[in-house]
């Protein structure tokens, strides 16, 4: 992407949306009429992915929420993180439940319409909090339609030293090392399947399955030509090359819009409308052939220049500042972002050296990644099995049994590692069944690797 974008990028005017996330200091609801607690439980959290209150909200409900002082927390109606905002045009009103002091109201910043509020705020005591929603000029409704409020604990979700790192990589890179890579360590990836409507990258079979192999998160992106091809089209022949690698507690799929090589750019070609509706049709595409949407990978200037419609999805945004910790300067219109390409320069183990390669990072930490790619504690998705062995219990408590259910593999090797890539513990593999004792693990997913003289498997696990 880079050989693309770095012409690109110094042509792009940055600046920074302030109309998303939201703490203004005056516009305050406080006398709404009928206003009543609903849901009636207080709620906490310490969780950074979202989560709903309720999806049935009317404007002259307020609900409560335990804090932490020095936590941030975020509050919003926008569909781009599980909130509903087209029943009616909502206000947030948040204010100390004790001496109800007003500490932050949020009107129009983000949503399908740009009518939802966006609350970000850093508590300044512990205690209990008071959200208000209002409709347009501190009104009240009731009934159908409804909105759906989410929240989240937003702490530590920009990126810290203990950042979710990825790469993105095509056959520019050659041959990769991915067990190299996780230990770098990276844990997710994006590799080139697609562009256009004919050409297949010929390392990406290669990169899926080895980086699966060796426990890296990986994901298909397409690079799109909507200057001259149906997104139909092209989303039809990304699903036919990539499919086998979208789904459930997979790591997303990306459509790739920049600029063409040969130019002119897609903002001189193709209308805002235009362009946003090749976008849609291309993602709507694949989330209908797959279930899953789609993340959109782009930088600020076509970001800025695209509708309101695709910014409900998740953002992967091209900005190489080369800070794996600062914030994008221009994320477009968009009301956060899920993902930042921060280098076009990086080296990474694994990767032959000389070799520039594309830097991102998760914009939160493992929990939220794990829920992004819709990851439960039950049920948790595997690579296709090849070995014949299953993992039981999933989740587990106190140990895990690996079972051998067709050969003798007795003296291989089972590897335990973390979703960081770090390993955490290798014993050698009994004759029928191996016990392994997990009751020291903190809680979160792991990788169990198989390897036997026939192979290697990869399992997931999560301990409770």
């Amino acid at each position: 992407m880079k050989k693309q974008l770095f012409i690109i990028s110094l042509l792009c005017v940055f600046y920074l949306n302030s109309n998303a996330q939201q703490c203004l200091s005056s516009g305050f609801c406080t006398n709404v009429t009928n206003q009543h607690q609903y849901p009636t439980t207080t709620f906490s959290t310490t969780s950074s992915a979202w989560t709903t209150v309720s999806a049935y909200m009317n404007a002259d409900n307020y609900t409560l929420f335990n804090v932490t002082s020095g936590d941030t927390y975020e509050w919003t109606y926008c569909e781009a993180y599980g909130g509903v905002s087209t029943g009616w045009d909502a206000q947030l009103t948040l204010t100390n439940n004790s001496n109800r002091a007003n500490l932050c109201f949020s009107d129009n910043g983000c949503g399908t319409n740009g009518n939802a509020p966006y609350i970000s705020w850093t508590a300044n005591f512990t205690g209990v909090v008071q959200l208000l929603t209002s409709v347009s000029n501190c009104a009240n409704n009731s009934g159908a339609p409804y909105n759906t409020l989410v929240w989240r604990d937003a702490s530590g979700t920009t990126s810290s030293p203990s950042s979710i790192l990825g790469i993105d990589v095509s056959h520019y890179d050659g041959t990769i090392n991915w067990t190299q890579v996780k230990a770098d360590p990276k844990v997710f990836a994006w590799a080139k399947a697609t562009e256009g409507t004919t050409y297949t990258d010929p390392t990406f079979t290669a990169n899926a399955t080895n980086a699966t192999t060796a426990g890296v998160l990986i994901g298909g992106y397409h690079f799109a030509h909507p200057e001259t091809n149906s997104a139909i089209t092209e989303a039809n022949f990304f699903v036919s090359v990539s499919g086998t690698y979208i789904g459930s507690c997979k790591f997303m799929p990306a459509l790739d819009l920049e600029d063409p090589s040969s130019g002119p750019s897609l903002t001189s070609s193709m209308t805002s409308a235009a362009l946003t509706t090749w976008v849609q049709t291309w993602m709507t595409t694949v989330k209908n052939a797959t279930g899953i949407d789609p993340v959109l990978y782009t930088n600020g200037s076509i970001a800025s220049y695209l509708g309101s419609s695709v910014k409900t999805y998740k953002l992967w945004i091209a900005d190489p500042d080369g800070s794996a910790t600062a914030a994008p300067a221009n994320i477009g219109g968009w009301p956060t972002w899920a993902f930042k390409q921060y280098s076009w320069t990086g080296t990474v183990s694994g990767i032959a050296s000389g070799t520039q390669v594309d830097l991102n990072v998760f914009n939160g930490n493992m929990a939220a990644l794990n829920t992004l790619m819709g990851c439960s504690t039950t049920g948790v998705s595997e690579n296709k099995a090849t070995l014949n062995f299953i993992l039981y219990p999933n989740p587990a408590n106190d140990k895990i049994i690996v079972e051998n259910i067709s050969v003798n593999n007795q003296g291989e090797t089972i590897t335990v590692y973390d979703m960081q890539g770090k390993l955490i513990l290798q014993q050698p593999m009994q004759e029928q069944q191996t016990e392994i004792n997990v009751a020291g693990f903190t809680s979160g997913m792991y990788f169990v690797m198989i390897k036997t003289g026939k192979g290697v498997e990869v399992k997931k696990f999560v301990k409770e």
